[in-house]
């Protein structure tokens, strides 16, 4: 990867765990997300419209397609997010979304061939940032039991981290078409951020659809809805997904992209520390500074 890339990656993870903070202040929904996204679709919509028309006349089907798909997973993403936020904390929680898809994202590599582009140094790197993941939700060394982890808040995790997993390979394959398209005159950020936008678009429309369910009307009952946060979240969403799509473009896999973005898990988790009140333990010290490993090892590898 270049060093371009590293930079995306980098400024993309300190975006992500702001928005992250952000929602879970807010003790959001599905609805604060839906809003969330909305919010994104909406401010980006106009600068689309403005500077990439011949791009979106020329998508084709299959591109759209792709773009409904991404839409329904990051629908299924900002729901288990929600969900698990709801259930548990910033610094225990984040790390696990965070990370379990790189996982998913190796097997997937795997099945699509393309799994000879990633090293055996990075692989390692990988196994060791999701193994470092399974410390932080201990209080003690003591706590390790399989029961700690089978509760509904790391369900819905899982749910969000498989839902990542599906729209970054969704996500890969949709841009390099779009990059092929002829005469639109883009640059690889430009159509970053007209994907992303686009995407923001399907995810509202697969949200607003969701909150039709009696059980996402029901939360929003008697719960003021945080307006500035919500702008501040579809905002940094967008931007984050932008950085990270641009990204893609100078990747030989999209695992590297995924695996590099956990950067922002010690970020996330000293963020809970210091701005929500969770507590610093030592399984979570030592999770933190095995993926951190694990991120040196991807980016020498």
């Amino acid at each position: 990867m270049s060093g371009l890339s590293l930079l995306l990656v980098l400024l993309s993870a300190i975006a992500h765990a702001s928005w992250n903070l952000a929602g879970k202040k807010a003790s959001p929904t599905l609805g604060y997300f839906c809003l969330a996204s909305w919010w994104g679709f909406l401010l980006g919509l106009p600068l689309v419209l403005g500077l990439a028309w011949p791009l979106l006349t020329a998508l084709t089907p299959e591109i759209w397609g792709w773009l409904l798909l991404t839409g329904l997973c990051q629908c299924l993403y900002l729901w288990g997010l929600a969900r698990a936020y709801q259930q548990g904390e910033l610094s225990a929680l984040y790390p696990l979304i965070r990370s379990s898809p790189l996982i998913l994202l190796l097997l997937g590599s795997l099945l699509l061939g393309t799994a000879e582009r990633i090293s055996t140094q990075a692989v390692v790197g990988i196994v060791l940032i999701v193994g470092g993941c399974f410390f932080l939700p201990m209080q003690r060394f003591s706590d390790w039991h399989w029961r700690n982890y089978l509760n509904q808040a790391t369900l819905f995790a899982l749910l969000a981290a498989s839902a990542t997993a599906g729209y970054s390979l969704v996500d890969d394959i949709a841009t390099r078409a779009m990059r092929q398209l002829p005469g639109h005159g883009l640059s690889d950020g430009g159509i970053a951020l007209v994907y992303v936008v686009l995407q923001a678009g399907t995810a509202s429309l697969w949200t607003s659809l969701a909150m039709l369910l009696p059980s996402e009307r029901a939360q929003l009952r008697g719960q003021p809805m945080a307006w500035r946060s919500s702008v501040f979240t579809g905002v940094m969403m967008l931007v984050t997904y932008a950085l990270v799509v641009w990204a893609m473009a100078y990747a030989s896999d999209v695992s590297y992209v995924v695996a590099l973005r956990q950067v922002s898990i010690p970020l996330g988790v000293g963020l809970g520390i210091a701005l929500l009140g969770e507590r610093m333990t030592l399984p979570k010290l030592l999770g933190v500074s095995i993926v951190v490993g694990g991120l040196v090892l991807v980016v020498l590898g």
